[in-house]
């Protein structure tokens, strides 16, 4: 039993005698006007669109096998006149329509039918699929006439041949079309495709082409051919598998008119043929890749936009870790103060309104992060505004100094007193600077608690230091830890595993990406101590160099 098919014809509420009806004319249509240098008696010409037509129409319906018999009988009547042998020519067009139900099964087989023939595996298929049907039907179609004792003696491969070339290269430029029409998706494509200025450009280019190949008094045109490729390949480039399948149709079109219009001997027909199929193929895989490039770059967008909102969930668990923290002591410490009897009324309050504050300015400053690195994921966009940076690293350092206390690191501020101004986003500024702190007070404190014992141990410290630095403003932090080793430089800020316990590894990756948002550079130095720097533009009008 064939499988169900995929494609929905644009006609199919009609009722079937319509569809019959309507195909048995176009098909009359085609073979007439394809009827031209039949070979020696057999009707063989050198370019069959028809066969297309059938295999598509039993991709649609298999049961419609009759039809397309019927239409093959048709076509030699009232094209080609009445057979020599009525027997022979029923037998040869019956092989001939199992042929073409056998190549469209096999199509529909092997073909993704979710694709449209859109990927490079489906067209491969495709192309193995009617060129070996083409020999399959043309061996076949041949050997029942001379088995009936019709067809010129001696020539039975070269009828095959011109047979196998014709049904091949009109299956290979027509039936591509024909599968995109059939194809919901692929349809409104090649609509729009039409409905593009360049694809006319496209036309008028392939028209003047073959004016000049063909209007030329020289009669070896297959030399010149190879310049009818050049439309092809600039519509499958531009417009993909659309603009391709019908500038090889528009070229094939062009190409029969020329030859019809001019004398050429049949080998020219034949070798011209030859290379339509090339030109064709060539274009169809140029389209393929070129739509399979953008479907990539679509999904691609689909997956940074997964990326950033996995990024910035991350960056907000890791930036409100710490708010967190704060508000849940400061609860702890209302909650103390509220229960003691040893402190009296009078001082209770005042103190509960000291850390009802604090509470209030931590929860404040993670509703400003959360609004700022959304925003940031969002759209990579930067509230900047004219500031200076001293009071903002004065601010982290406060912020983190309770910590430093608790490590044992002493923290040490050198800012230039003449610092320009900057254009930065100070929620965002701050949490890099939050972040290169809190590293810096980790490795130094983890440094010097793998000292032998006090007296030995190094000096746990921490500096940030600003400065003007050739044309911006450098803000560098400093630490007594162990420093960066060489071999981490190059994979340092990419996100991945975090070496500290509890960390989500995304820290520094978001801080280079906050501070190149803002047009300046983070990076590390390697050394036998931790030393992080980073850079921010200056406000117009700030100097850029220190006057002397």
């Amino acid at each position: 039993m064939a499988p169900p098919s995929p494609y929905a014809p644009p006609a199919a509420g009609r009722a079937p005698w319509a569809i019959g009806a309507a195909y048995v004319a176009v098909f009359l249509a085609l073979d007439w006007v394809s009827y031209i240098r039949p070979f020696q008696g057999l009707n063989i010409t050198p370019w069959n669109p028809q066969p297309a037509l059938a295999v598509a129409l039993l991709i649609v319906n298999p049961r419609w096998l009759w039809l397309v018999w019927l239409s093959l009988v048709t076509a030699e009547l009232a094209v080609r006149g009445l057979p020599a042998d009525w027997f022979v020519t029923l037998a040869a067009t019956a092989v001939l329509g199992l042929c073409y139900a056998a190549i469209a099964r096999t199509l529909q087989a092997r073909l993704d039918p979710t694709s449209g023939l859109a990927r490079r595996a489906d067209l491969l298929r495709f192309t193995v699929i009617i060129v070996g049907g083409a020999l399959v039907s043309g061996t076949a179609y041949v050997a029942t006439f001379y088995v009936g004792g019709i067809g010129p003696r001696g020539e039975f491969f070269e009828a095959v041949a011109r047979f196998w070339v014709g049904d091949a290269v009109g299956m290979i430029v027509l039936l591509p079309m024909l599968l995109m029409l059939l194809h919901p998706a692929r349809r409104a494509s090649l609509a729009a495709t039409l409905r593009n200025r360049e694809a006319w450009l496209i036309a008028l280019a392939i028209a003047a082409l073959v004016l000049l190949v063909f209007g030329r008094a020289d009669r070896d045109h297959f030399k010149f051919f190879y310049v009818l490729l050049l439309p092809v390949v600039w519509a499958a480039a531009r417009l993909g598998l659309s603009g391709a399948v019908l500038a090889a149709g528009l070229t094939q079109i062009g190409l029969i008119a020329a030859v019809q219009s001019a004398p050429n001997a049949d080998l020219t027909v034949f070798e011209l043929q030859v290379l339509m199929a090339v030109v064709t193929m060539t274009g169809l895989m140029l389209g393929v890749v070129v739509d399979e490039r953008e479907r990539a770059a679509i999904e691609l967008k689909g997956s940074l936009r997964l990326a950033a909102a996995g990024q910035m969930a991350a960056a907000l668990a890791h930036e409100l870790s710490q708010p967190l923290t704060a508000l849940n002591s400061y609860a702890q410490a209302a909650r103390q103060l509220a229960a003691s009897a040893d402190i009296p009324e009078a001082e209770r309050l005042p103190r509960l309104l000291e850390v009802s504050g604090r509470m209030a300015d931590d929860a404040l400053r993670a509703s400003d992060v959360v609004k700022r690195l959304r925003d940031f994921f969002r759209s990579g966009s930067t509230q900047l505004r004219v500031a200076a940076i001293g009071p903002l690293i004065d601010d982290v350092v406060a912020a983190g100094s309770r910590r430093a206390a608790a490590l044992g690191v002493r923290v040490d501020v050198d800012l230039d007193p003449a610092l320009p101004r900057v254009l930065m986003d100070e929620v965002q500024i701050a949490v890099v600077l939050r972040n290169l702190m809190a590293n810096a007070l980790d490795a130094a404190s983890a440094n010097a608690g793998n000292a032998a014992n006090a007296a030995n141990a190094a000096p746990r410290a921490v500096r940030v230091h600003a400065r003007l630095r050739k044309g911006s403003l450098g803000v560098d932090v400093f630490d007594s830890g162990s420093g960066v080793p060489a071999d981490r430089l190059p994979t340092l800020f990419e996100p991945g595993p975090s070496e500290k316990a509890g960390g989500m590894g995304v820290g520094l990756s978001i801080c280079r990406a906050i501070v190149e948002a803002h047009g300046g550079q983070l990076w590390a130095e390697p050394g036998p101590s931790g030393h992080f720097a980073f850079t921010l533009p200056l406000a117009d009008g700030e100097p850029a160099y220190h006057a002397p």
